[in-house]
């Protein structure tokens, strides 16, 4: 049996870095109100966690969150879970290390390396660990885009022509210690490539993800539709090779790390070309939910909204 773990404020909690994280009201309310979401993917047999009641876990049994952190693991153990169900706190620690930003600043310089699409290939990014390291790092392109190393997806960023990202700046760094600056990119379309990763050098491409977000970044909703329809409507940007590429270098990428688990890498389509990675999520996805859904026999758009005070998910007809 599996025990399924809907936990949106992952990223977040990974961010933290404690057991005792306690997220945001309106994301506890997102958790509570959503729990259920599990169901569209849980097999038969299978269990969905409501984050109160109870559990007793026997051998053979596996818990399958959205996202692992330290602070899950605590409130897991709180409602009972032996230890031996849970990753041990050297695997959360290194989770976290590899879900910092860096992972993905140094993902994207070796697709350069190795000639990954050649002139088609966009994306320029960089590590700081001071303010002066960010404004020399600034004056490399015209605009840039400032992440914080840990947050989540759609959030913490800031664009250079803010005239706040001074103070958010040196906020980000007193913090968390480093700040990613990256070259801003004229955006055509948001997409992803969804795998699963068996944590022994195995990768399993899962789909592609076209999703939707809004101008400050933050996730809208996913197509939930055939492989064949998303690759067509990418296809007048970018060519089918192209991304046959990109996938293989990904695969053989992911099988370096010792991570078991789902996968999404964020990527975009520009004017400039084609960035091959813009996140990395190493959680459950949206995207793969969209690519289950769509194994069910759904067809539309996957939405998430938050509407009169209350948070749904649902799919709809393209319109």
């Amino acid at each position: 049996m599996k025990i399924h773990v809907f936990n949106p404020e992952n990223d977040m909690a990974l961010a933290d870095g404690g057991a005792g994280y306690t997220p945001p009201a309106t994301i506890r309310q997102m958790r509570d109100e959503l729990h259920w979401l599990p169901l569209w993917w849980a097999g038969e047999g299978d269990k969905v966690w409501d984050g109160e009641e109870r559990l007793t876990l026997h051998d053979g049994d596996e818990i399958r969150p959205w996202g692992w952190s330290p602070a899950l693991a605590h409130q897991l153990r709180q409602a009972g879970v032996d230890g031996k169900f849970l990753p041990t706190a050297s695997q959360l620690d290194s989770l976290r290390q590899l879900s910092h930003r860096q992972t993905a600043v140094e993902a994207l310089a070796q697709c350069r390396t190795d000639g990954l699409l050649a002139h088609r290939m966009a994306g320029e990014s960089t590590l700081c660990h001071t303010m002066r390291e960010v404004e020399e790092a600034m004056r490399r392109w015209p605009q840039t885009l400032l992440k914080a190393p840990w947050s989540s997806s759609g959030r913490g960023l800031m664009r250079s022509c803010d005239p706040r990202w001074k103070g958010w700046t040196r906020n980000i760094l007193a913090r968390q210690g480093s700040v990613v600056v990256e070259r801003w990119l004229d955006k055509l379309a948001d997409f992803a490539l969804e795998f699963e990763c068996d944590g022994h050098g195995g990768v399993e491409y899962q789909g592609l993800s076209l999703f939707y977000t809004n101008q400050q970044g933050a996730y809208l909703g996913n197509w939930v539709a055939p492989e064949v329809q998303k690759f067509q409507w990418l296809a007048q940007y970018v060519s089918p090779a192209d991304l046959v590429e990109v996938r293989r270098w990904w695969e053989e990428r992911l099988g370096r790390y010792a991570y078991k688990g789902p996968v999404g890498i964020d990527m975009m389509l520009c004017r400039e070309g084609l960035c091959p990675c813009v996140e990395i999520n190493w959680r459950m996805t949206m995207g793969r939910v969209a690519s289950i859904l769509h194994s069910q026999g759904k067809y539309g758009r996957l939405v998430l909204e938050y509407v009169y005070g209350h948070y749904s998910a649902e799919v709809e007809a393209f319109g």
